[in-house]
């Protein structure tokens, strides 16, 4: 059994460390005590090295691998297919997507701007702390990170129960006298939630980025088998009109607009989870210039992919009224198409496994995020969140596997309350985003473009436009998804997502002024370019 030793947690006591006096030369004639914590760290004054992360692990493919293989934006597409035929019909699916597509590649490169600069675990938080004024920078910065760690919880939570419906209809199909109890749901919901974790401590730091590029593989094979055998074996496809222009309204909205703009928040939820990129740039060679167009071409391939096998799907549907009375759509279009049990399990088995790794991903995103705010002071016992286990931060790994598990709980009472804490999960995820577009907005981009001119991401005369997309995106996704899906509203079809977004607003708020407000500090800038060079800015143990 591994266990955890000074080598693996990088960590020494006081009594441990060995010091030296050196004169700097200076004409101040002051010393540096360096600590020496091991042979690969250092550190000077207050900033010692990071104790945990392994340095070069991730290579631009596995980072991209990693990325599109949590990202997955086909497989969210395929599960979210009933929402958009019934919201707006297959109209809003194509067109709902290119349009999530240009806004989220719009927020992508606006964001790439400030990660060619600062590539750090902490990701948009730092950047917070960068671009707001030094009156505002505590509170925003604190606020950034709390909003991304809360997402990235929810969303694990997310991808775990999509998962779940996935697995679960692949039993249905082979077995339709299966029934799927809350318990049961439970069940496999937290089955695929650990599986992940667990398969990244036991592969440790090579194995788990040949993991990352075989199951992104897996992926773009999965997404091209779709793409070819549906419209293969399907002996009635739907014309090019309806695919393209076909609306459907059974939302009970009056408004065919508000119904388009509540099928469009599939294709919103399609890309969240791109930020995993930024908060594993520390474990990359060259993050200033690989990371940006790691994350680029992120974007890039899972537009490519998703409408590569959604219009797939869609020529497959003749009758809509067939598909939308059925629990997963997908799972019918897929029977009825190649007329095979088989070849259908196939189809939902291995999304299923792909969300199940996006889990992973998330659960080893959240792990470094907690480890950045551990570092910034702002968890208790900030020194355990830096402490790893081959290569993962293991407390932030237990935590944000531990807290998905809590809010899958709510499935147990109510499907319709937990759909409504998943809702959340995507406006706190986009908030996080859009914060460093609008501060880019009120004087960042001035602020960045002094701080550094000749940064290798810069967008010159299409900056603000981006960042303008990157604000009106996240804020029009951020009010339609308070909206409830159907009308009438009944206890069924209620939407609780106000409720959540408001808990966790009061939640911080008090947090924010019994805890954070006299302990938080945000790094300098000189401190996260510190972070950059793997160094960390606590005084040394």
């Amino acid at each position: 059994m591994h266990q955890l030793q000074s080598q693996d947690i990088g960590l020494v006591s006081p009594q441990d460390q060995k010091t030296s006096q050196t004169d700097t030369g200076k004409a101040n004639g002051s010393q540096t005590a360096i600590y020496v914590l091991d042979s690969h760290q250092e550190c000077d004054n207050a900033i010692v090295t990071h104790p945990g992360l392994e340095k070069n692990t991730s290579s631009p493919l596995t980072a991209f691998g990693l990325a599109f293989s949590v990202i997955n934006s086909w497989v969210v597409l395929v599960v979210g297919l009933g929402s958009g035929l019934v919201s707006g019909g297959p109209s809003v699916l194509v067109w709902g997507f290119a349009y999530a597509s240009i806004c989220n590649l719009a927020t992508v490169l606006s964001r790439c701007e400030i990660f060619s600069v600062y590539p750090s675990a902490a990701g948009q938080y730092h950047w917070a702390a960068f671009l707001t004024p030094p009156r505002w920078k505590n509170p925003v910065s604190w606020i950034t990170g709390t909003l991304n760690i809360i997402g990235l919880w929810l969303g694990g939570a997310t991808a775990g129960y999509l998962s779940t419906l996935l697995l679960s209809s692949a039993i249905l199909v082979n077995h339709p006298d299966f029934i799927l109890t809350p318990a049961r749901q439970y069940g496999i919901f937290a089955a695929i939630v650990v599986v992940g974790p667990s398969v990244t401590l036991c592969l440790g730091t090579r194995g788990n980025r040949l993991l990352d590029q075989g199951l992104m593989l897996v992926s773009v094979l999965c997404a091209c088998a779709i793409v070819v055998t549906l419209p293969a074996t399907a002996d009635v496809k739907a014309s090019a009109s309806s695919v393209f222009g076909g609306l459907n309204n059974a939302t009970g909205w009056n408004s065919m607009v508000i119904a388009w703009l509540l099928g469009v928040l599939q294709s919103a939820f399609a890309y969240l989870g791109f930020d995993l990129i930024y908060h594993i740039s520390e474990e990359m060679p060259h993050p200033r210039t690989q990371g940006p167009s790691a994350v680029i071409w992120t974007i890039i391939v899972s537009a490519g992919s998703g409408m590569a096998v959604l219009l797939a799907i869609l020529f497959c549907i003749p009758s809509l009224d067939n598909v939308i009375s059925t629990p997963l759509p997908f799972a019918q279009v897929c029977l009825d198409a190649t007329g095979s049990r088989v070849a259908t399990t196939i189809f939902l088995v291995i999304p299923s496994v792909l969300f199940t790794n996006s889990v992973r991903g998330i659960v080893i995103t959240a792990s470094r995020v907690l480890m950045s705010l551990g570092r910034d002071n702002v968890l208790p016992y900030a020194k355990i969140w830096s402490l790893t286990l081959r290569g993962e931060p293991i407390y932030g790994l237990v935590v944000s596997t531990a807290v998905p598990l809590i809010c899958g709980l709510v499935q147990l009472g109510s499907s319709s309350t937990f759909n409504s804490l998943l809702g959340a999960a995507t406006i706190v995820f986009e908030v996080s985003y859009a914060i460093p577009a609008g501060l880019m907005l009120l004087g960042g981009r001035t602020k960045l473009n002094v701080s550094a001119p000749n940064r290798t991401s810069n967008l010159g005369r299409w900056g603000i436009p981006c960042n303008l997309i990157t604000v009106f995106f996240v804020t029009q996704s951020t009010v339609i998804y308070c909206f409830p899906p159907a009308l009438p509203v009944t206890a069924a079809s209620m939407s609780y997502v106000v409720v959540f977004v408001g808990g966790f607003a009061v939640l911080m708020t008090a947090l924010w002024f019994l805890w954070a407000r006299r302990r938080y500090v945000a790094p300098s800038e000189e401190a996260i370019l510190s972070i950059i060079d793997g160094l960390v800015t606590h005084p040394p143990y």
